[in-house]
């Protein structure tokens, strides 16, 4: 419920939807942790506290003759919970929280979660496709911040859930939720792999029914829960050349949506659907019908014989990975561009999939060296200084039957504003080579 007193913290997205649900209806405090230290985040500062004239903004170092027992601290997802702020919280008596648990305190409908490393985009609009002519509609660390959603009036919401949001809230009572995978990312903020994989596994705590990967042992609940394991039964599963729904068997030449993780999401979003309970017809026909999103997987142009693949979202190694092995036509035809902000993780694991799948890797960004070093010597690799560059150097070494596939194994963060932005450039470069 709506707290006596709240602090927000963070000025992005999430942090206004927050101050604008919350402003006349709390004793409502603001404030960032980098407010007179970057002049942009100043200069927002400054024009939020005119728009919210019922909160009161505040700098960093007032938090602790500001907060006690008594209030609710509304954190955004990418601040860590080991920033000093939240020391400070903490010796306050405050409680950390975030927007997704309030929104979760207010609606009364049915909710699902869904988390993990990679495929959460996808997914979630996989399962709110499934059950939309039941009303459900999506969101959370996806498109529309959660607390916008209650202008909306959803019968059923599925919330796309991340692991700095998990982290700072109590676990949610979901219908249904899945983890859909777990590998190494965003070490630069969660100080472990077991810190990451534990904020993740929260999403299982009080959910009714969990839909986890079978092969991925981080992926299952460690409570005790209703569960269905896919590719641990017979009615949900993956298997080479089809896909098996509720004991339906759709050949994946039938699906538009290409590789086997994509295939994978696409049973555990129809899991999840089928729990809440949407009928296995329309399962199947929007599993057939579902075109995917953009930056994941898009085909922007086939020219020349080439066809240039958009995998911008593509912000960790495990992503590129799987692309790698979808696109492969069991040659060596792949010219991989990648690079960007590492985040801290380490390449060792695209070692095999290149030397396996591309002929050629074009490394651009903050951390190409460091991809350079995982590339064996049985590899061609170059830097570009730019992404433009880059597709350029692709487009010379490819021959017809090739693919160029931007997939960074990074984020965008050092070059770009964000990963849609890297993605339209890439595409925007393509398309302007076909004129």
């Amino acid at each position: 419920m709506i707290p006596d007193r709240a602090l927000v913290v963070g000025l992005g997205a999430t942090g206004e939807s927050c101050t604008r649900f919350l402003n006349g209806r709390t004793e409502l405090y603001v404030t960032d942790t980098r407010v007179g230290l970057e002049d942009s985040i100043t200069n927002r500062f400054r024009d939020l506290e005119l728009k919210y004239v019922d909160a009161e903004f505040i700098m960093p170092q007032e938090v602790a003759t500001k907060v006690d027992s008594n209030t609710v601290v509304y954190a955004s997802p990418g601040i860590p919970l080991h920033d000093p702020i939240f020391d400070v919280v903490r010796s306050c008596n405050s409680r950390i929280s975030c927007d997704i648990e309030l929104f979760c305190e207010l609606v009364d409908a049915p909710l699902i979660g869904v988390t993990g490393t990679n495929g959460k985009t996808t997914t979630t609009h996989l399962v709110a496709n499934m059950l939309r002519s039941k009303g459900y509609i999506s969101g959370g660390n996806i498109g529309k911040p959660a607390l916008d959603l209650l202008e909306e009036s959803g019968l059923g919401y599925v919330l796309e859930l991340s692991s700095f949001q998990l982290e700072k809230m109590n676990p949610p009572q979901l219908n249904a939720a899945t983890v859909l995978n777990i590998t190494e990312d965003h070490q630069d903020h969660h100080r472990t792999f077991t810190e990451y994989v534990a904020a993740k596994s929260r999403i299982y705590e009080r959910s009714e029914v969990a839909v986890y990967n079978k092969d991925d042992p981080h992926t299952k609940p460690m409570t005790h829960v209703s569960s269905i394991p896919v590719n641990g039964t017979e009615d949900w599963c993956v298997r080479e050349d089809e896909i098996v729904i509720a004991s339906e068997v759709v050949p994946t030449t039938n699906l538009r949506l290409t590789g086997q993780q994509n295939h994978l999401n696409i049973v555990i979003a129809a899991a999840l659907a089928h729990v809440c309970g949407a009928e296995v017809s329309e399962l199947v026909a929007t599993a057939m019908s579902f075109e995917g999103l953009p930056h994941r997987m898009e085909l922007i142009a086939e020219i020349e014989g080439v066809r240039y693949v958009n995998d911008s979202k593509a912000t960790n190694v495990a992503a590129t990975c799987a692309a790698l092995e979808s696109l492969s036509n069991g040659k060596r035809n792949i010219l991989l561009l990648a690079g960007g902000d590492a985040k801290g993780a380490s390449f060792e694991a695209l070692t095999d999939p290149i030397r396996h799948h591309a002929k050629a890797a074009i490394l651009f960004g903050r951390d190409a060296t460091r991809i350079a070093a995982a590339i064996d010597e049985g590899t061609q690799y170059v830097h570009s200084e730019s992404l433009e560059d880059a597709v350029t150097q692709a487009r010379e070494l490819a021959k017809p039957g090739d693919v160029v596939l931007l997939s960074p194994a990074c984020a965008s963060f050092d070059m770009f504003s964000n990963y849609e932005q890297r993605g339209h450039q890439f595409g925007e470069t393509v398309k302007a080579m076909q004129s």
